[in-house]
């Protein structure tokens, strides 16, 4: 007897502890962003993902002036979640957060795989962990709908109850799901919540399985934001198509084709630092890079005066160069524009463009500005200073010595009109400048590390010979850059306050009194800087990492 009542407990227990398991893997199941993407069809193309707890979100409110912070609440307010809420007379805080399973909201454009020529329709997906309250949701979201107008109706799909009603758009409908008590579902058609009922019954492949959305967001995430509040993914297919649609960008069919072949998708993570935003924009091409950028540490940066205040830097612009011709081919607009550029250098400088200028660019480049209040540059108060370094300083030499001859001549272009040279010694450096009468128009010449120079007016006086305080030991550069990859391809650098206060002296009284001016004036007045570098992660994936340092709201 005892044994079989030991049997029996054994039994019972192993049921417990399978049942537990069941529910605590299901549960488990539903958090963070592969778990919602669970009941996501794979023909997703473009997927937004909101962060569902308040915490990271309230950070938002230590940056920024008042201005700046209404035109963000504005934004959010018109999300795709807040848009839901407004239409049903929800509220987040009362009528969705007590239900809603630890992680993320998820909207995404789905395809038709039976109709690829259709729009895609739109698929709302949120986990749930209490479904008393989640169904109190969507019955109260539908009769809100219902007072204005919507007629739902029940039906069944495979044992699961659905809510649909059409709308005044006879391609849309607005259908409700509760997915067997883990996901809330809304949806703009009937066939998109079937398929994401059949995605979470396993009858159709889940956009959590699809190799490079598992790779992106799986257990080796690579991310610096702690708290991402939202985070975007566009499959390869659309990618493109998308951002210039967004942008109201024009793009031709060519290199869309092109994007369409190459690239697997993109994804771009948005959150807060102590420094203010960051965002992390990551590309992910089908095969290899052939010609990947190599990363390092920016020896450019230790050439220039640490009140420079806005940097463009890279590497290899001779390879960059050839890659965008190479991108052109078979596109008539891109091909025709890089012919105007190289039939301009020519016209100016008597030079190829490809072969005799850029061929020997083959190491770190940048275009910096400092500001300066001598000669020349009195008026505008900033000069502009072009940077490049090349294994190859004879051809070099040969390239610049050519363009003194052309900008001697009276030809124009992109050059001074008939400027007189003169040799001048700065410090241990032999430079040439540029001068038209008693003013110099330019200076160029040779710097550490087989860089090359050329300045406007006398800005070289700020860097030549070395500076004592470079770029890199500048407090402004350390913390806009905070957490910002040191070992890059490239930087984008702005000091928005520098920047800004040269704005104010050139900007005309009528252009600073413009509405649409002083809307963007409120958002550059809450940031103190921009960083954003330029990394290949692997042979397959390029990043971009954005950083806006913001000044703290009053009172923080």
């Amino acid at each position: 007897m005892l044994m079989y009542i030991g049997i029996g407990a054994a039994v019972i227990a192993t049921g417990v502890g399978s049942t537990y398991f069941y529910f605590a893997q299901r549960s488990q199941a539903t958090r963070g962003i592969l778990g919602a993407a669970a009941a996501i069809p794979q023909e997703a193309q473009v997927v937004m993902a909101f962060n569902s707890k308040s915490e990271p979100w309230q950070k938002l409110a230590q940056f920024g002036t008042p201005a700046s912070q209404k035109l963000i609440g504005d934004a959010i307010s018109k999300s795709p979640l807040n848009s839901l809420l407004s239409q049903s007379k929800t509220e987040y805080s009362r009528d969705v957060q007590p239900w809603l399973e630890g992680g993320y909201i998820m909207t995404a454009l789905v395809a038709n795989p039976s109709q690829p020529q259709a729009p895609a329709a739109t698929l709302l997906v949120a986990p749930t962990r209490d479904r008393a309250k989640s169904d109190a949701f969507l019955s109260k979201y539908r009769e809100a709908l219902t007072q204005q107008g919507a007629r739902f109706t029940s039906k069944q799909y495979k044992d699961i109850t659905y809510y649909e009603s059409p709308t005044r758009d006879p391609n849309n409908s607005v259908v409700t799901a509760d997915i067997d008590g883990q996901y809330v579902a809304i949806g703009t058609s009937t066939a998109v919540i079937q398929r994401a009922i059949d995605t979470y019954k396993g009858n159709n492949l889940s956009l959590a399985k699809k190799p490079v959305f598992a790779k992106v967001y799986g257990a080796n995430a690579n991310t610096k934001i702690v708290e991402p509040l939202v985070q975007v993914y566009l499959d390869g297919d659309v990618a493109l198509e998308f951002i210039g649609s967004q942008a109201n960008l024009n793009l031709n069919e060519a290199a869309i084709a092109q994007s369409r072949r190459e690239l697997d998708a993109m994804t771009l993570t948005g959150g807060t630092q102590k420094e203010g935003l960051r965002f992390e924009l990551n590309t992910y091409l089908k095969n290899d890079n052939a010609n990947p950028l190599i990363n390092s540490e920016a020896k450019v940066l230790s050439l220039l005066p640490q009140e420079t205040f806005l940097l463009v830097s890279g590497v290899n612009l001779y390879q960059s160069w050839q890659s965008l011709v190479a991108q052109a081919k078979g596109n008539s607009t891109s091909a025709q524009l890089i012919e105007q550029i190289r039939k301009a250098v020519k016209d100016s400088t008597k030079l190829d463009l490809d072969q005799e200028l850029l061929k020997w660019m083959n190491g770190e480049f940048a275009i910096a500005a400092v500001p300066n209040n001598k000669g020349i540059l009195a008026n505008p108060g900033f000069g502009f200073v072009a940077i490049a370094q090349t294994n190859d300083p004879n051809t070099a030499e040969t390239a610049l010595a050519k363009i003194d001859k052309a900008a001697q001549s009276n030809s124009g272009g992109l050059l001074p009109k008939g400027v007189d040279l003169k040799p001048k010694q700065m410090g241990d450096k032999s430079v040439t400048t540029w001068a038209i009468g008693n003013t110099n128009v330019a200076v160029r010449g040779n710097l550490d590390n087989n860089f090359v120079f050329w300045s406007m007016g006398d800005l070289a006086d700020a860097f030549v010979p070395k500076p004592a305080l470079t770029l890199n030991d500048s407090s402004s550069f350390k913390i806009f850059t905070t957490d910002i990859p040191k070992s890059n391809g490239g930087y984008f650098y702005l000091n928005m306050i520098t920047a800004l206060s040269l704005a104010d002296r050139l900007l005309p009284p009528e252009v600073k009194s413009n509405q649409t001016f002083t809307d963007i004036r409120s958002v550059l007045d809450a940031i103190n800087g921009i960083a954003v570098t330029s990394t290949n992660v692997d042979s397959k994936t390029t990043r971009l990492d954005f950083l806006f340092t913001l000044k703290p709201t009053p009172g923080n």
